[in-house]
């Protein structure tokens, strides 16, 4: 699948996949790719696939496109291309390789095939034996050569490097006649992985110790070594792996690529078997092209994961298009980047009005660790840094900017990207305005055994906090609309839809559906007594404390009135109903509240619980609530604090009540 994704501009982070032969770009709305861009021409570009990939051109000469910043009329798009129409920037993925050029070639007249001077003719060589038999019966090539070309012919079609270096480690074991073979790539130009070995028997095995003397001089120097016998090298003496696995004669040398060190082969025999030179010239030959093989397979890597984290920030970009609330926004995108990053550790922090940042999300850390970490520290620096600078920070090793890493932390490196939101002025200028950070840290290995960010993860977060921006604009809107200013939970007219809603899906698929209705004791008592700023102190509290004793993705929370609250449990029988009104009359009972100049009140509550189950007659919501209602009097007239659930015998018991009323006469009537 091909597809365009926005990272600059308006609607940053949207996708367009690339479904049709031809695709049409431009501002008019009959485009299959719209761009809200007021720059953008109506009908500015076309995307045709053809059997070579997908080819772009601009249709409007007045306005130039660029890719990766050059000017193009016309050009083949390539995965990873940057894109830049105007004001929006998109970038290009591609999950599949597109297929090569078909060669065509202009017709040739026979004539002038006679005319020609041909001095010899054979047919294609069919594979690599081949050209050597031929080589070897015009006496033009040595062994040394036939091992080079062999070697070229049965790796270089690999670009999986795990794969490419146990097939090196296979034929350098039978080429060299060797005991023991060992092939180490460099991770990220700092550290050695042992990524391929071979033995030719078990107690080679067994006795193989990688010598650090031999690799530390290889890697120091750049240049391939080779001992006849180690007992006799002064330079290898004090290895002491040298001695234990019995090493007596080995060839150790470097794949260089471009002035890197990106890894090192070592052979060696502990057999009655010397190496020459001439066995050191073949290794470091071999050696000299697995270099730039081992590069194109690190190269494909990390496109095919680019590609893979392009794909994955698609869907997580038209997921958080679906988040309205703000809490499970933030929760969702840490979670995301997660996963799109391979980190454990990722962080959302807000600017507050007074400037602070607040952590508002949290990975892989507890918001007691982060609030323990004091201001002023290396975190809260870096994420000032680039707030001020507008712009991401990577840094791939701590100690380069002279600080010691941080042990809560398990690697060296991290990234931080700004939030920033876009705003279209009436003049038409863009004004933008930095809402916090993202930041991440501690990558899980990845298969290449770098545990440090690259570019193209500077670049997904940077896709990702944008869409934040504009994910947090909605939600805020949403928010003003939904949620009530002093309790931050839902108001009453969004409760009334929920409970609306819950009650069709509860009866269309069989499940449950429980109704809370909460009033606070005395509320009336705290108003008079402490005054209305700390009846609000009670009530925010209150709102508070309620999110926290309910599932967030699934119950909702509201403000009904006054000081009365209501939840809707989905799902929920009249047991568990009630235990979540046993743990709320808990909660209440420890909790403190702050009324300012350092006074502290306690309050409780009385709740009314009413269930609808499967099977019941067909419930509507005004039913529900009047049974809530009704199961709250009763909490509150034997003796508040309490919770009491909406049954027969409360039915029963209003009823009795009813009838025993006096009708007070009216005004006039005969007695």
């Amino acid at each position: 699948m091909a597809q365009l994704i926005i990272v600059e501009g308006e609607n940053r982070g949207k996708s367009f996949e690339l479904k049709r032969p031809l695709e049409s770009l431009g501002r008019a709305p009959d485009n299959s790719i719209v761009v809200n861009d007021r720059r953008v021409s109506a009908n500015h570009a076309e995307i045709q696939r053809t059997k070579a990939g997908y080819e772009l051109r601009n249709l409007d000469r007045s306005k130039a496109i660029l890719v990766n910043g050059e000017v193009f009329k016309a050009t083949r798009l390539q995965h990873g291309d940057w894109i830049t129409i105007a004001d929006t920037t998109f970038v290009f993925s591609e999950d599949s390789e597109p297929q090569l050029d078909r060669v065509e070639l202009q017709s040739i007249d026979t004539d002038d095939l006679l005319r020609s001077q041909i001095h010899g003719r054979r047919k294609q060589f069919e594979d690599a034996e081949s050209v050597i038999e031929s080589l070897d019966r015009s006496g033009a090539v040595d062994a040394r050569l036939k091992v080079l070309l062999r070697l070229v012919n049965r790796l270089s079609a690999t670009l999986e490097l795990q794969r490419l270096c146990e097939k090196l480690a296979d034929e350098l074991l039978e080429t060299f006649d060797a005991d023991r073979v060992l092939v180490l790539t460099m991770e990220d130009e700092r550290r050695l992985r042992p990524t391929a070995s071979r033995f030719r028997s078990e107690r080679a095995e067994q006795d193989h110790q990688p010598s650090r003397t031999v690799i530390r001089e290889v890697l120091n120097t750049k240049e391939g070594v080779l001992c006849t016998d180690a007992g006799d090298d002064e330079r290898f003496l004090s290895g002491k792996s040298i001695a234990d696995s019995n090493m007596r004669s080995f060839l150790c040398v470097p794949c260089v690529y471009q002035s890197r060190v990106v890894a090192i082969v070592q052979v060696d025999s502990s057999r009655e078997r010397t190496y020459r030179e001439e066995d050191l010239d073949l290794l470091s030959g071999i050696a000299q092209f697995v270099a730039v093989l081992i590069e194109n397979c690190k190269v494909y890597r990390k496109g095919r994961e680019y590609n893979q984290s392009l794909f994955h920030l698609s869907r997580a970009t038209q997921r958080l298009s679906s988040f309205l609330d703000r809490e499970l926004l933030l929760r969702e995108v840490s979670q995301s980047v997660t996963r799109l990053l391979s980190c454990s550790k990722a962080g959302i922090l807000l600017l507050q009005d007074d400037g602070r940042l607040r952590l508002e999300s949290v990975q892989g850390m507890t918001k007691e660790v982060w609030a323990s970490i004091k201001a002023g520290e290396l975190g809260d620096r870096f994420c000032r840094k680039v707030i001020e600078e507008g712009r991401p920070l990577l840094v791939q090793d701590i100690r380069e900017l002279g600080y010691e890493p941080n042990p809560r932390y398990a690697t060296r490196s991290f990234l931080i990207a700004p939030i920033v939101s876009k705003t279209q002025l009436p003049s038409g200028e863009e004004q933008t305005k930095v809402l916090g950070v993202i930041t991440v840290t501690d990558k899980s290995e990845s298969r290449g055994g770098s545990r440090t960010f690259s570019g193209h993860d500077q670049k997904i977060l940077d896709i990702l906090a944008g869409q934040l921006a504009i994910a947090l604009k909605n939600a805020e809107l949403y928010e003003k609309a939904t949620v009530d200013g002093l309790t931050r939970v839902y108001l009453r007219r969004h409760f009334e839809q929920r409970l609306e809603e819950n009650l069709r899906d509860c009866q269309a698929t069989a499940t449950p559906l429980s109704l809370l209705i909460l009033d606070i004791d005395h509320f009336k008592h705290t108003n008079d007594t402490y005054g209305h700023q700390a009846g609000d102190e009670v009530l925010r509290g209150v709102g508070a404390l309620l999110k926290k004793q309910v599932r967030p993705t699934s119950d909702t929370v509201a403000r009904y009135g006054g000081e009365e609250f209501t939840v809707i449990l989905p799902g929920a029988d009249g047991a568990l109903a009630a235990k979540v009104a046993q743990r709320i009359l808990r909660a209440m009972e420890e909790e403190r509240f702050e009324i300012g100049d350092g006074q502290v009140i306690q309050k409780t509550v009385s709740i009314g619980v009413a269930t609808v189950m499967p099977g019941e007659a067909r419930e509507t919501p005004a039913r529900l609530l009047k049974k809530a209602d009704y199961a709250l009097y009763e909490a509150k007239e034997t003796g508040r604090n309490r919770c009491v659930r909406w049954t027969d015998e409360l039915l029963a018991k209003i009823r009795r009540t009813a009838s025993t009323r006096v009708r007070k006469p009216e005004d006039g009537a005969a007695e």
